[in-house]
């Protein structure tokens, strides 16, 4: 199963709640950390579990959506203000993003 896959249809019991732009920061810098790799995925709990990877670089916030496959649209850059302008922004005001943890 691949990693898309993974998170989409990990319980929600069994993901991390992201609650404040801090907490996003801190799970993203964490991944990038332990794994080398840039980036770390989300889900949006609710209809269709979009997901995305989120990547910090100097003006903030790279977003792509990873669930969609070919069809998903080239990666989006946002700062924090502009991130309440986004989906993710929206479902972190809500309650509803979440993330794996790491093993």
């Amino acid at each position: 199963m691949d990693r898309q896959t993974a998170i989409r249809s990990t319980p929600l019991r069994d993901l991390l709640p992201v609650r404040s732009l801090n907490d996003l920061d801190w799970f993203v810098k964490e991944s990038e950390i332990i794994t080398g790799n840039p980036g770390r995925e989300f889900v949006v709990a609710g209809a269709g579990h979009p997901t995305f990877l989120i990547h910090l670089d100097h003006v903030g916030y790279q977003i792509a959506r990873v669930d969609r496959g070919e069809q998903a649209a080239a990666p989006v850059s946002a700062t924090a203000p502009e991130l309440v302008q986004h989906a993710l922004g929206d479902a972190l005001a809500r309650g509803q993003l979440f993330t794996t943890a790491l093993q």
